[in-house]
C-alpha cells in the first residue's frame, strides 16, 4: 500500500468551506461478477452517466466500486479488476474522457476493493484507464480532505470489516471477517444472495438460502458452518505476531499520510487510535459474531431434552440452556442490527472532534443519512429508493444529495 497520497492528485485544500472545484462523491458500486451481467450493465453504465454529467468536477470514487474481494486470493486481484474493467466499457470510456480533459479522478479504497491500494493492481488500473504521466489519477490509502470536508468509505470505523491499520495491507491471514467470509464462502459457491447483506442473521440467512436455492440450500449452510468455525479458530491470538508487524507498517506510513492530506500527525493518530477493534482480532467477539453461543445453547438444549427420560438431571441443563436463548432472544433477534450505521454516525463525530471537519461523507453501510455534520452517500449499485444516489459537494462547500435515473 502506499505511503501516502499520489502525487498526481489535487494537493490538499487549506481547512476552509470552499472548495477548488466540485466533487462528486460515489461509493457501494459493487461492480463484480456475482450479479447478472445485464444487472452489471446497467449499473456500469449509470456510474457512466454521472461521471459526463459533471464536467470539471472531481470524481471521488469512495469506496467499494468494484468486488474484488470475489477473487480467490488477495494476490488475483489485479486479474479480477481486469476483467471487470474490461467488461465496463461505459464507464471506462468516461473515466478517460473525464482524465483526458484534465479533470481529476480521486479512488478511496473500501473493504470491498482495499486491493486498489496494492501497487501492482493500481498500475492495472492505470493501465487500462490509459493514464499518462501527470493526469490527475490518485488512488489514496484511509480518506481524503476537500476543504473542511472529510471523505472515506467508513468501513475502518466497522469492526467487521476494519483492517488492522489502516494505512497497512493485509493478507489471506488478516482481512477482515466480512472479506474472509466472501472471499470464502459467498464467492466459492455463488451465494448471491448473502450479498450485500449487512447485518443479517445466521437465521435469516438460512431461511433466504432455502428459499433461492432449494436442495442446495443444506450443503451450502454446511459449508457456511465449516468456514465459519475455521475462521474463529485462526482468529484472535493465532494473529497477534501478524497483526504486530501490520500495526507497525501502518504506524510507519502515518507521518507522510498526515502531511499529504494537510492534517497534522497528532490528528491523524487520534483518529486511529480511537477506531473499534477489529473483531477478528479476538476469537470471543468471533465467536459471539458468528451467533455460536446460540448454536451452541441450540445443540445443549436440543440433547438434553433428547436424554431426560434417561437421565432426569439433564433438566437442568435443559432450563440453563433455554434461559441462556431466551435472555439472548430478548434482547434483540439480531443483535447487530443498525450497528454498522451507528458505529459510522460515532466516528464522524470523534472525526469532526480530531480533525475540525465540518462535514464527513462515508459510505459503506447502504444507507443513505443526513446528520449533524455527517452525510452517509448510500449505495449507488443496490439502492433503496428509486435512482442510484450520490452527493455532490459544491464549490462553496455545501452538500446536494443527487440521483441517477437507473438505466434511464
Amino acid at each position: 500500500m502506499r505511503d501516502g497520497l499520489s502525487k498526481t492528485g489535487e494537493a490538499p485544500d487549506s481547512r476552509s468551506a470552499r472548495l477548488q472545484r466540485p466533487v462528486v462523491v460515489v461509493a457501494d458500486v459493487h461492480v463484480g461478477l456475482d450479479e447478472p451481467k445485464s444487472l452489471r450493465r446497467r449499473v456500469e453504465t449509470d456510474l457512466a452517466r454521472v461521471v459526463a454529467d459533471h464536467p470539471g468536477a472531481e470524481i471521488v470514487l469512495a469506496g467499494d466500486i468494484f468486488d474484488l474481494s470475489f477473487a480467490p486470493s488477495v494476490e488475483r486481484s489485479g486479474e479480477l479488476l481486469g476483467t471487470l474493467l474490461d467488461d465496463s466499457p461505459n464507464l471506462l470510456g468516461a473515466l478517460r474522457a473525464h482524465l483526458a480533459a484534465g479533470h481529476p479522478v480521486t479512488v478511496v479504497p473500501g473493504n470491498h476493493d482495499a486491493a486498489l491500494g496494492e501497487e501492482d493492481v493500481e498500475a492495472r488500473f492505470r493501465d487500462r484507464l490509459g493514464v499518462q504521466a501527470g493526469a490527475p489519477f490518485s488512488i489514496h490509502p484511509w480518506f481524503v480532505r476537500r476543504g473542511d470536508v472529510h471523505i472515506e468509505h467508513g468501513h475502518t470505523y466497522d469492526p467487521d470489516n476494519a483492517p488492522i491499520h489502516p494505512l497497512a495491507s493485509w493478507d489471506a491471514a488478516t482481512e477482515p471477517l466480512g472479506i474472509q467470509l466472501t472471499r470464502h464462502f459467498v464467492s466459492r459457491i455463488g451465494a448471491g444472495v448473502f450479498s450485500h447483506a449487512q447485518d443479517s442473521t445466521p437465521l435469516k440467512s438460512i431461511l433466504r438460502a432455502f428459499h433461492a436455492y432449494g436442495a442446495r440450500a443444506p450443503l451450502m449452510i454446511a459449508q457456511y458452518f465449516d468456514t465459519a468455525i475455521r475462521l474463529c479458530i485462526e482468529s484472535g491470538p493465532r494473529l497477534s505476531a501478524i497483526a504486530a508487524s501490520e500495526r507497525r507498517d501502518g504506524e510507519a506510513r502515518l507521518t507522510n499520510f498526515a502531511e499529504a492530506t494537510g492534517l497534522s500527525p497528532s490528528e491523524v493518530a487520534r483518529l486511529e487510535a480511537e477506531r473499534n477493534t477489529p473483531t477478528h482480532l479476538s476469537r470471543g467477539a468471533m465467536f459471539s459474531r458468528m451467533y455460536f453461543d446460540r448454536v451452541v445453547a441450540t445443540l445443549l438444549l436440543t440433547s438434553s431434552i433428547v436424554a431426560l427420560p434417561r437421565r432426569p438431571t439433564a433438566g437442568l441443563m435443559a432450563i440453563a440452556s433455554l434461559s441462556y436463548l431466551a435472555g439472548s432472544w430478548s434482547r434483540g433477534h439480531n443483535r447487530y442490527a443498525g450497528m454498522p450505521e451507528s458505529y459510522l454516525r460515532e466516528a464522524a463525530a470523534r472525526v469532526r472532534e480530531a480533525t475540525r471537519a465540518r462535514l464527513v461523507v462515508f459510505g459503506h453501510t447502504h444507507r443513505e443519512e443526513d446528520g449533524d455534520g455527517y452525510a452517509n452517500t448510500g449505495t449507488f449499485g443496490f439502492p433503496k429508493q428509486p435512482g442510484r444516489p450520490y452527493v455532490l459537494l459544491n464549490e462553496d462547500g455545501s452538500l446536494s444529495r443527487r440521483r441517477a435515473l437507473a438505466g434511464a
